[in-house]
């Protein structure tokens, strides 16, 4: 219990850090816009654009404590009481098929290989959450090689259900694998690609949660720079 204790109060630090150190960046440019707009003597187009800045400035703060929120409440296990039994499979063709279009818009195939009539017991809204966080990670991050490609795969693996994303990206470094789960931690230092930090650290939870587990390894071990990166939700075997 005592280093359940330790562990937490430290996290409690690391977060609060990560928080000081993610947020100062888009308040301060936000403040900077407003202070900028109040100057410019450019006329309506220009305020406005200063505005719509501020306003997509503004959504990008609110997304990032909805998601701490949202992480915060599945760590403390707030969720449980809406558990219902769930169509994993269909939960799964959902999302691949929501997000085929925009993987093709970035020039990436899309496929799913979904055992049918997989379900459990958990928090449908959670868990299309999670996977949603899952594919949209591998869109941004999948568009390396001559043919990208993301898979979406669910199979029954003897008593556990593993729900895959897969990527033909860059992969993640296996002395990395622990680090990305924390909060706010991001591999791409430059801030090259949009978000949070937060996706993989909620999808975590949302496992942890309903009693399972997150596993992170090569999607293809061996083929050297660009391994691409396998994400598995392995879940209890429902029924």
């Amino acid at each position: 219990m005592l280093g359940r204790i330790e562990r937490l109060n430290e996290g409690l630090r690391q977060v609060s850090d990560n928080i000081a150190h993610d947020l100062k960046t888009p308040l301060t440019r936000l403040r900077n816009r407003a202070e900028a707009a109040l100057a410019d003597d450019g006329g309506p187009d220009a305020q406005r654009q200063a505005l719509e800045q501020m306003i997509a400035d503004s959504d990008q703060l609110i997304r990032t404590f909805n998601a701490l929120l949202m992480i915060s409440r599945v760590e403390a296990g707030s969720s449980t009481a809406q558990m219902s039994d769930v169509d994993l499979s269909g939960l799964a063709a959902d999302a691949a098929e929501l997000y085929e279009p925009l993987a093709e818009e970035e020039g990436i195939s899309l496929v799913s290989r979904i055992e049918p009539g997989l379900s459990m017991r958990g928090n449908r809204e959670l868990l299309a959450q999670a996977l949603s966080n899952l594919i949209d990670n591998a869109v941004k991050y999948a568009d390396c090689g001559q043919e990208p490609q993301i898979a979406v795969t669910l199979a029954r693996v003897r008593d556990e259900l593993h729900l895959s994303v897969t990527d033909t990206g860059p992969g993640i470094p296996a002395d990395r694998r622990e680090d990305v789960v924390k909060r706010f931690v991001r591999l791409d230092e430059s801030r090259s690609k949009p978000g949070t930090g937060l996706g993989l650290s909620l999808v975590q939870a949302v496992a942890a949660l309903h009693g399972g587990r997150l596993e992170l390894a090569d999607a293809r071990p061996g083929t050297g720079e660009h391994p691409g990166l396998a994400v598995t939700m392995v879940l209890p075997g429902g029924t």
